[in-house]
């Protein structure tokens, strides 16, 4: 059984540190279904690089649906919503490659943090990369993936320099594209996501209608719900009822709540909708999941 992906705790905003204080560079290999069902939406000050290795998946990046496939690799720059879900019935093995763009700065007046690094720390990139076995820089970028996988897996001495230069590499190839772009000031709606997701964060157990989420994004409901599932990828009912079932099989799974205790802490005040819901999502009822996790 697959255990709800961010279902413990962690926040929209992503806060795990990523390699060392020192470094903060690391690889993950991760593969959906068989790891998680999901990767919710969220966000982190890390640039992130899904590369995919086998099968197919969907990355949602700043109100944009991507199919990636095998050889294929998205670039998320810092600030920039994304989550990664099952195409069909399809699953993905993929290597998430995240790292700081600090660590890639200089101390002092540097042409490469003027015009590159600091748009990319303050999260002023427009949109993610997506790269294709089609674009002339795809086999310098498939060969940089490939170092850095034999890197880390060496970690020779010294091998954070030649990391780091890799990086830069990556970097140039994807300024390159022509593809990304600097705004000058972060998008308001991508802004005024993040404050409703950590509202939802805080406040899931109690009632929240579209109504309300509209006028925390001083939208209108009708261009609220629009923009919102354009972000997000499904609409917004669904996406809150969806992280209140996660958030409940993961108290169901720690034993401490029953079900009703934990149907109720997650805003649902009506158990047999409640019950519906989850079964639909997770397969079988809440009092069988419990059974199960235990």
């Amino acid at each position: 059984m697959n255990v709800p992906e961010h279902g413990n705790g962690r926040g929209y905003k992503e806060e795990k540190e990523h390699g060392a204080k020192e470094f903060p560079f690391n690889i993950y290999i991760c593969s959906i279904p068989l790891d998680f069902e999901q990767v919710r939406v969220h966000w982190h000050e890390e640039m992130e690089i899904i590369a995919v290795k086998r099968g197919r998946g969907i990355v949602t990046a700043e109100k944009e649906t991507y199919s990636a496939k095998a050889g294929e690799m998205i670039m998320v720059f810092p600030g920039q919503l994304h989550g990664i879900r099952q195409d069909g019935n399809e699953a993905m093995e993929y290597e998430n490659i995240i790292f700081r763009p600090s660590m890639l700065a200089a101390s002092g007046e540097d042409v490469c943090d003027q015009r590159f690094l600091i748009p990319i720390i303050a999260q002023r990139i427009m949109s993610p990369l997506h790269v294709t076995k089609d674009m002339a820089v795809y086999g310098e970028f498939s060969r940089c993936i490939a170092r850095l996988d034999r890197l880390s897996g060496e970690m020779g001495y010294g091998y954070q320099m030649a990391v780091k230069g890799t990086l830069f590499e990556l970097l140039y190839l994807a300024f390159q594209t022509g593809k990304v772009e600097e705004e000058e000031h972060p998008k308001k709606a991508r802004e005024r996501i993040k404050q409703l997701l950590g509202y939802m964060e805080e406040h899931y157990g109690e009632p929240l209608t579209v109504e309300e989420a509209a006028a925390l994004c001083y939208y209108s409901p009708s261009h609220f719900m629009k923009y919102f599932k354009q972000y997000m990828g499904v609409p917004f009912v669904r996406y809150l009822n969806d992280y209140r079932l996660t958030k409940a099989a993961y108290f169901l799974a720690a034993g401490e709540d029953s079900v009703t205790a934990a149907a109720q802490s997650c805003g649902f005040d009506n158990l047999s909708y409640f019950n519906r819901l989850f079964r639909q999502k997770f397969g079988m009822t809440p009092g069988k999941y419990r059974e199960t996790c235990r």
